[in-house]
Order: structure tokens, then sequence, then C-alpha cells
């Protein structure tokens, strides 16, 4: 558990070597506001109806999904800024092969990752599939 630059409250973070993902994206693109961001995978998601999006692209079983993986934590929601990742997975890893910030439609969620501006400095992440799959425990706690 950690703390993010604009919340008060621990909360679970995604870590790529050993470091915050908001901080990461930040270090390269420091002119989009991305620093503070946090994981939609924590309980602070206002809207069942994106909780159950979430949980549904991460367990899917499709070759390719796009995943919301940090939102601003001033709404908590997907009314304001959403990262996401392309994740392309397979039975022994899983790749996040881009990532970038979501321009879909917000009244609905059901298109989110349909627009998507990539940022393209941001290299492709490879993890272990049982690594991964840790997170599983995470997202069915968040799950409503």
């Amino acid at each position: 558990m950690m703390k993010s630059e604009y919340t008060t409250q621990e909360h679970l973070n995604i870590l790529i070597d050993d470091k915050p993902l908001d901080i990461l994206l930040h270090e390269i693109y420091p002119d989009k506001l991305l620093l503070g961001l946090v994981p939609t995978i924590v309980e602070w998601l206002d809207s069942n109806d994106e909780v159950e999006l979430v949980y549904s692209r991460f367990v899917s079983n499709q070759s390719q999904a796009i995943l919301p993986i940090l939102m601003c934590p001033d709404d908590c929601d997907f009314s304001c800024t959403i990262i996401v990742a392309e994740v392309v997975s397979n039975e022994e890893s899983v790749r996040w092969n881009r990532i970038g910030i979501d321009n879909s439609e917000r009244s609905d969620i059901n298109k989110t990752g349909t627009i998507v501006e990539w940022l393209e400095k941001v290299p492709a992440f490879c993890f272990d599939i049982n690594d991964y799959k840790q997170l599983e425990r995470i997202y069915r706690q968040a799950k409503k």
C-alpha cells in the first residue's frame, strides 16, 4: 500500500520495476498531467458498471483487450482522465503492448478504449502470467 501524489489515503498501486506507474508515465510525459493518477483496481470506483467493465476486461479470455488501468483520484470514475493498456495475453505471459489516454465518449462506458491517444514513448511491458494473475484477487476485491 502507498499514497499517490494527490491522495492522503493509502491504496494499491501498479509498480513497474518497483516504480509506481503514474510516476513512470510522468517522467516520460511531464506535460500530460499523469502524476497522481491511481489504479482502477482499488475499491474507489463509484460506478458498479465501471467496476464490472474493468473486471470483465481483466479476466477476458480474448487474446487482446483494452483495460483501464489508471484514473483520476478526484472523481474515481471514468469522467476524468483514464489511462488504458492494450493487453495481449497467451498461456505464458501478458503484455501491455501500448498505454494511452482514453478519449472515448464518456456517456457510454462500453466504448472505453475505442478512441485512444497512444503514448508512443512508453515501452511495452511484459509480465509472467502467474505474476499477472495475482492481480485478479485485487480486481475481485474491488468487484461489488
